[in-house]
């Protein structure tokens, strides 16, 4: 896979800008990589994948592997095609556990997974590409209010999203919604961020009810395992989880409530997981 010298700058900007501020420093330069990948005017990322396991310096080794999981991810999400998640998956934990646990940015939302951001492009407002790594496990529930996870837990994205499952089942249903006149104990609620939306993965956000009374109706139950993939249109009611939970509320806006930052990600990894997932937003 090659790419052209301004599309690497670009990509290599989006994947250093989701590491944590404290080893900004040492996060590598265009000039720091092997000379030996540069073809002509291109990139090529397959000699660079190649070339990995020779690279000593932690920070260029661990963005090196996002690079490269990066690039097959998008490839794959844009051109439709199959993807190696096994290879995947090992890249994007191996660049998460060769660096510090402070270098890494996480956060864990209403929903109940961790999230941790892997590539963020918003130069261009319209075509807004955002990457995330989504870990679910049963030691992050301390970390949530359980009942107010359940109560947001069907909600809408102003985005189409896709997810591939690196590991475990997920389970995913989808809703119609509609609104009534008449009182429910369910309301429309939408979500507003404060104003460090730029940042990645540090922004908290704040519910308001829109006193829209509604009944949803599941339309479907679907499960997918290890390997499988699924997406969500923009506006489509949908709640994902390992189990199915009540209630439904709406959100505009990014779905992501910041419940608190967690340091605990290279424990995280090594779990026992229920699912791991792959989220293009």
């Amino acid at each position: 896979m090659k790419i052209n010298n301004i599309e690497f700058k670009s990509l290599l900007d989006a994947i250093n800008c989701c590491y944590g501020e404290t080893i900004s420093e040492f996060l590598p330069k265009v000039e720091d990589f092997p000379k030996e990948i540069n073809i002509e005017d291109a990139v090529d990322l397959n000699l660079l994948s190649d070339l990995i396991e020779d690279i000593s310096d932690r920070y260029l080794k661990s963005v090196a592997m996002r690079l490269v999981a990066i690039s097959e991810l998008r490839t794959a999400r844009d051109s439709n095609i199959e993807v190696n998640l096994k290879k995947v998956w090992k890249l994007i934990a191996d660049s998460i556990l060769t660096i510090p646990v402070d270098a890494t940015i996480s956060s864990i939302g209403s929903q109940g997974f961790l999230s941790i951001p892997l590539f963020k492009d918003d130069k261009i407002k319209e075509k807004f590409d955002f990457i995330r790594l989504h870990i679910w496990d049963n030691s992050l529930s301390r970390y949530i209010e359980q009942d107010k996870s359940q109560n947001f837990s069907i909600h809408t994205h102003p985005f189409y999203a896709k997810s591939w499952i690196l590991c475990g089942k997920v389970v995913n249903d989808r809703f119609k919604v509609e609104e009534v006149n008449l009182p429910t104990d369910l309301s429309l609620f939408t979500v507003g961020y404060n104003k460090s939306l730029n940042k990645v993965n540090q922004h908290f956000s704040v519910a308001e009810n829109k006193s829209k009374y509604v009944i949803p109706r599941q339309i479907s139950h679907e499960e997918y395992m290890s390997g499988g993939s699924y997406s969500i249109n923009a506006g489509d009611f949908h709640r994902s989880g390992s189990n199915g939970r009540a209630n439904a509320l709406k959100f505009e806006g990014i779905f992501s409530i910041l419940v608190r930052q967690c340091t605990s990600v290279h424990s995280t990894i090594n779990a026992d997981f229920r699912f791991v997932t792959i989220c293009f937003e």
